[in-house]
This record gives structure tokens, sequence and C-alpha cells, in this order.
């Protein structure tokens, strides 16, 4: 995978961020953002492949790959919200007014709350691997910080390898990624993403939205009955099923993402911004 021109910042919020941002300077801004464990290294290939007519910004949230942690490292600096605030801080850094914003799991999380905070900032959100409600028990958090505990990052990191995927070079890829993440961001993320509520945000959103959903991502797909009717009812809103895609759609099956994201982002700008590519999406409105 090749590799990108990666900056930092310092950010109103007290963390220094890494991110990189390159494309035509009045092209729209289009942000992906990483999940629990993985870096901004997850989207280069996308990154190559919208540069050309957008402006694409990725970073690494608190704690994960070159972005620093918080001080002091309490619970509270590690929720969905504060690394919202990251990224707002980094958009405001960065002169960015409006995006499209692209989240994976953790990263639609965060996603959500910047469209709670400040909807008027998206011009559309697209999430894959991520599900707007989850009601998981403690037990769930406790497993989870005691597998960090027992095997530390670079345990874990091959747990994630050996399993995240039945991709066996995406499984290596999201080893090396894991590998990158600090110890306190994989302890105090976890309880703050196995019970939360988006649905009424999702509802009420009055932008265009976009879900992929990986037809072999069982454990999204158990919860996600719930953001679907959300998702019915508002107002400008899409799901895309992906065949033989997981977790991480756009590793697993970069062409049929990326094609199913330009058809999406073209309807959305009112143009056709990339090269025309055949998509494999069946919308359900």
């Amino acid at each position: 995978m090749d590799a990108v021109r990666t900056r930092s910042a310092l950010l109103a919020t007290g963390i220094t961020m890494e991110y990189a941002l390159d494309g035509p300077a009045d092209a729209p801004v289009l942000a992906f953002v990483h999940g629990l464990g993985s870096n901004l290294q997850q989207f280069v290939g996308q990154a190559e492949r919208f540069g050309d007519h957008y402006r694409v910004l990725l970073l690494s949230l608190r704690g994960h790959g070159g972005s620093g942690n918080a001080t002091p490292p309490t619970a509270d600096a590690y929720t969905p919200a504060a690394l919202a605030r990251d990224v707002a801080a980094l958009l405001d850094h960065l002169e960015v007014e409006t995006l499209h914003y692209v989240g994976n799991s953790l990263g639609g999380l965060v996603g959500y709350e910047l469209l709670r905070a400040d909807p008027s900032r998206l011009r559309s959100l697209t999430t894959f691997g991520t599900t707007a409600a989850l009601r998981s028990g403690r037990w769930t958090y406790w497993l989870v910080v005691g597998t960090v505990r027992l095997l530390g990052v670079g345990g874990v990191a091959r747990l994630v390898g050996a399993s995240a995927s039945k991709d066996k070079a995406v499984g290596a890829e999201l080893e090396r990624l894991y590998r990158q993440t600090s110890k306190l961001a994989l302890l105090q993320i976890p309880q703050h993403i196995a019970r939360y509520d988006y649905t009424d945000t999702l509802r009420s959103a009055q932008l265009p939205l976009l879900l992929v959903q990986g037809a072999q991502d069982k454990g999204i797909n158990d919860a996600l009955a719930a953001t679907l009717a959300a998702l019915d009812e508002a107002p400008d809103a899409r799901v895309v099923p992906l065949a033989d895609a997981g977790h991480f759609a756009n590793m697993e099956q970069p062409e049929r993402f990326d094609a199913v994201l330009n058809d999406f982002l073209n309807d959305v700008e009112g143009c056709r911004s990339q090269p025309d590519r055949e998509s494999a999406a069946h919308e359900r409105a």
C-alpha cells in the first residue's frame, strides 16, 4: 500500500493530530475517518482514487497512529463526542467550512456526533461497519478490556489480524495498523461504544446519508434493525449492500466500495466528478 504525506497539528483541544490533506484546493473536501485500532493509513487507496476530484482529508483519531493522547487521560477524554471535537478543531485549523464525511465503525460514531453538534458543516455523511444504536452488556466491555490488559497492543493486533477479515492481506494490514495504536485508547474507548443511540439524529438529518452494508459484517448486521428503520424515515438516505465485504469494506472490496461512494457523491454534488465506474449498488430509498 502506498504511503501518504502526513502532517501534524496541535489543536485547540490540546491534541496533536496526524493528518493528510491533498487534492485540488478548490474541490469539495472529502474526509475518511477510521475505526478503533486503525488509523489514516486505512484509506490510502481512497485518497489515491478520489484525490483528482476532491480535496481528500485523512486523519488519525487521538491515541491512534501518529496522533497523541489526552492529558490527563481520563475516561471522558475518549468519548465519541471528544473525538468529534478533535475533528472539528482540525477542520477549523485547516479552514474547512464544509465536507463530505466517510466513517468506518468508530469513525461512523464520530460522524454521528458531528451531525448532532453541527449538521451545517456536513455536505453528506457515509458510514460503514457502523450501527447507530447498540445495547451491549457490560461484560462485552470487560471482555475487551481484559483482552487488551492480558495480551497488550501486540497481542490484540495479532488477534485482529487473524480474525477481523477473511482476506488474509487485509488482516495483515489491520495487524500493522493496530500495532500503532496506544494501549490507553484501546482501554478507554470501548466503554463508550458499547451502549449508545443516534437513531433520532439520523431520523431528523436534513442532509444526504449513505450506509454501505457489508454482507459479511455479522456483528454489525445483527444490530442494524433500528438504524435501518431510522434511515427509512430520514428525508434523504440510502442503504447499499456489498456482497463479500465485512467490517472493512473499503479494504476488502475497494473497487466496489469506491464505485458506490462515487455514485453517491456524484448525486449529492449534482455532477459526474469521477470517471465512470460500474456500480454494483442497489439502492433502498
